[in-house]
């Protein structure tokens, strides 16, 4: 697992110019390989589907951590996954633009037609550390990683 936000984010980052596959479809496996995780769905949808109860979150984009795992679209077959980024905006596969990571509105409005973002910060292999970062913990001091 990446140590850090800034990791995860520069990875994804670095991926909209430098793509180190073609990213067609592969929107869960864009998500966790930006924390350096391995599988643990087959598609978005039943990634999220693992997440206990207690770790999801379906909050506003001002009010998503950087750096969370993203779902949505859970009326659809596979569902979608992304990251989530600085300032409501989130990174995603083939919603710009076909096999490749962008930048888009964290809540994908085009394609969930939600206000509201489905998040965590859990995986089976532990949790992610989003309020270690000093920009989430500046903006929700009060929430903790565990």
């Amino acid at each position: 697992m990446r140590k850090s936000v800034q990791d995860a984010l520069d990875w994804t980052d670095h991926q909209i110019d430098h793509p180190s596959q073609n990213w067609a479809h592969q929107c869960q496996s864009s998500a966790r390989q930006a924390w350096g995780l391995p599988a643990w769905g087959a598609s978005a949808k039943i990634a999220w589907s693992k997440v206990p109860e207690s770790h999801r979150h379906h909050d506003l984009p001002k009010d998503v951590p950087a750096g969370a795992l993203c779902f949505g679209m859970m009326n659809t077959t596979f569902g979608h996954a992304w990251v989530a980024g600085r300032n409501s905006v989130g990174f995603t596969v083939d919603y710009r633009r076909h096999n490749h990571i962008d930048r888009a509105p964290m809540n994908l409005p085009a394609w969930t037609h939600d206000d509201k973002v489905r998040w965590t910060n859990w995986t089976p292999y532990g949790v992610l550390p989003l309020y270690a970062d000093p920009r989430n913990h500046a903006k929700w001091p009060d929430r903790k990683d565990k």
